[in-house]
């Protein structure tokens, strides 16, 4: 795993994680097979798989270039947003077990819809344990982020908003499970009906590099006042100094590797 992972989490507010890339050629080469469309093959490398060849056409290749590699003045946020979705969802895929699903990641920048859901089934109950809906956003003003979007788009999953949403979503995930009718009709209750078995999980770029518990209180200050309980609360943290000179950097790295793909 290209990225170190250590608990981080905020005593009262939330638990977490705080992230910190160790081999950023590596986490390049990931991002880049997850970008031409083979997420699961990546799935099969977090597990220890190998990869073998990757094919990308010639015409997939200049899209992605044109996404990756922008123009002098062009607008960074929805490429860095996509490439940090990206890395989310590879650290969220190597930290899931065998019984829990994770939605695939977007392939484009989205501002709708949930960024991932993870849903947890207990195999020999047959009974949908858990779902875990989650917030990633690349910024250089956390707080905002969270206090202004994320808080705000987690209250709507509790309020049962997005229901037609994360019902779809989570049933659809099940689907590995070969779920009978009656097992079908038991996850929808369990979602519908209060108490329902949802977790929420943001995860925001901030700065300094060095990005202390202290710190974290800051941004996600108020998430207490979610109507859920502690541990269903976590908060996730990938500190950068530079970040935007970090993205530029990553995706150049990301685009050598998409380049040198077969065609």
């Amino acid at each position: 795993m290209p990225i170190s992972i250590v608990d981080h989490g905020v005593e009262a507010l939330c638990g977490g994680e705080q992230w910190q890339v160790d081999d950023l050629d590596a986490l390049a080469s990931l991002v880049a097979v997850v970008m031409v469309g083979r997420a699961q093959l990546v799935a099969g490398i977090l597990a220890g798989a190998e990869s073998g060849p990757i094919v990308a056409s010639a015409a997939l290749k200049a899209r992605l270039k044109s996404s990756l590699i922008l123009e002098e003045g062009k607008d960074t946020w929805h490429r860095d947003g996509l490439l940090f979705e990206t890395i989310c969802w590879i650290v969220a895929r190597k930290g899931s077990a065998p019984d829990e699903v994770l939605s695939d990641p977007h392939r484009r920048a989205t501002n709708q819809g949930a960024d991932s859901v993870k849903v947890v089934f207990d195999p020999a109950a047959r009974e949908l344990e858990k779902v875990t809906v989650y917030e990633q956003k690349c910024s250089d003003n956390a707080r905002a982020k969270f206090r202004d979007e994320v808080l705000p788009a987690f209250s709507d999953w509790i309020t049962g908003t997005r229901d037609d949403e994360l019902l779809q979503i989570a049933i659809g995930l099940l689907a590995r499970f070969n779920l009978t009718d009656a097992e079908h009709n038991r996850a929808y209750a369990r979602l519908a009906l209060a108490p329902r078995p949802v977790a929420f999980r943001a995860a925001l770029t901030v700065s300094p590099a060095v990005f202390p518990e202290a710190e974290c209180k800051k941004v996600f200050k108020g998430y207490d006042g979610l109507a859920v309980a502690l541990d269903a609360r976590f908060g996730d943290t990938f500190p950068l100094d530079d970040m935007r000179g970090w993205f530029e950097a990553f995706a150049s790295a990301v685009w050598a590797k998409i380049e040198a793909f077969d065609v």
